[in-house]
């Protein structure tokens, strides 16, 4: 499938901003290399990406400039300016207001979150059409160690030879859904696959249904049951770990579309290596698997190249 002529310029504007950070970027001179008036130009750019253009550049020099803190020992007013900031409290000021801390803060922290990495065009296959934001940005993300009750069962993902996670997951979903006695409104789902290798279960992965609160939250209000009944709950905890957070629009069949798309086209081009571990399937409130309105979020564990 060809890309449309509207989506090739937006990809040729984005380059040049990837390319010229550090440099001054004014919409006048974007729109001139894209061939649209400049009204023109920010109305396409922002049904492309969800974005406006200032504030697309803007999280991207601040992410660059929080990966320096943790990669680099140089002074945050070397960052600032390497970032394309006129002044050191300009970007304090800027960056505080993306991080919720102060750069000196987040260094010490020495943890990676809230990171923007470029915008990529994902590509459709024979079935897809140009949806209205056609372009994705993944997130890099760091999370606590944390633990979740919920039900388990052994599955066969994406890359197995004879993978079965599409019939296995929703039917042990359907299973928690069924039995579950009280969760609080607002609570959000959650799946997690153990990818690490297991000796008993050669090309399987263990998958966790649960929910992303803290188990006082699901109880039943009356004593002596748990969140499933009288069935005992399976208890999994995820260590520390970093993410790539790959944004999921549409129903459930898009999740293997955008993992498709993240494992094949934008990790290997990506500054960052895969790990086993825990991966992470965190579902809005109202997620409804037969919806195109439907948003979930996939975390992949990944590691700095």
């Amino acid at each position: 499938m060809t890309i449309s002529p509207r989506l090739t310029r937006i990809e040729k504007v984005l380059d040049y901003i990837h390319e010229h950070l550090d440099e001054p970027i004014h919409v006048t001179n974007l729109a001139e290399k894209s061939c649209w008036s400049r009204w023109q130009f920010q109305r396409v750019f922002g049904q492309a990406t969800g974005l406006t253009v200032a504030q697309y550049v803007r999280e991207l020099r601040l992410s660059k400039a929080a990966e320096l803190l943790l990669s680099s020992k140089n002074k945050h007013v070397d960052i600032a300016i390497e970032c394309g900031f006129d002044s050191e409290i300009s970007f304090s000021r800027a960056f505080k207001h993306m991080f919720n801390c102060t750069p000196r803060y987040y260094r010490q922290q020495g943890k990676r979150h809230g990171l923007r990495t470029p915008l990529q065009y994902r590509r459709p296959d024979n079935t897809q059409t140009d949806t209205p934001k056609a372009f994705t940005q993944i997130r890099v993300e760091s999370h606590e160690r944390f633990q979740i009750q919920g039900k388990c069962d052994w599955i066969r993902g994406l890359l197995s030879a004879s993978p079965d996670f599409s019939e296995r997951v929703p039917r042990l979903w359907s299973q928690v859904i069924l039995e579950v006695k009280t969760v609080k409104k607002g609570t959000r789902p959650i799946g997690i696959i153990d990818t690490q290798d297991h000796a008993d279960h050669p090309d399987q992965m263990l998958y966790w249904a649960g929910y992303l609160e803290p188990i006082d939250v699901l109880l039943p209000l009356f004593s002596g049951a748990n969140l499933f009944g009288n069935a005992p709950l399976d208890t999994v905890i995820v260590p520390p770990q970093e993410y790539a957070v790959i944004p999921v629009h549409g129903d459930a069949s898009a999740v293997k579309k955008a993992l498709e798309w993240f494992i094949f086209q934008w990790l290997p081009e990506s500054n960052y290596y895969g790990v086993q571990g825990y991966e992470l399937e965190i579902y809005d409130p109202d997620y409804n698997p037969h919806s195109q309105q439907s948003y979930m979020e996939y975390w992949l564990p990944i590691k700095p190249r």
